[in-house]
């Protein structure tokens, strides 16, 4: 796994730069979720290959966090839109790490 994604998934979670950091703060950058969701499809995983456990950090807590940013966020924009852009990303997320 190339460190750049990893790099790239850390930036993501910068409080005041990253798309998941504006998340935090209830803005939703529509550029920045671009960004993330090209980020986020440009990573492919081996069948059998072995994540670093700092990679599996940033990824599997990322539906949690963004459930968690629905009130925050929906009071900027519509809900069923929040909703469809997480459903995206975690589409990317089931196909990076797959389903147990």
């Amino acid at each position: 796994m190339d460190t750049f994604y990893q790099d790239e998934l850390e930036a993501a979670w910068e409080l005041d730069t990253g798309f998941l950091g504006c998340l935090r703060a209830g803005v939703f950058d529509p550029v920045l979720y671009a960004d993330f969701l090209a980020t986020l499809s440009r990573i492919h995983v081996e069948e059998h290959a072995l994540l670093p456990r700092r990679l599996v950090t940033l990824l599997w807590f990322i539906p949690l966090f963004m459930e968690w940013q629905t009130g925050h966020i929906t009071k900027s924009m519509p809900p069923k839109d929040y909703q469809a852009a997480r459903t995206r990303v975690e589409a990317q997320l089931e196909r990076i790490l797959g389903f147990p």
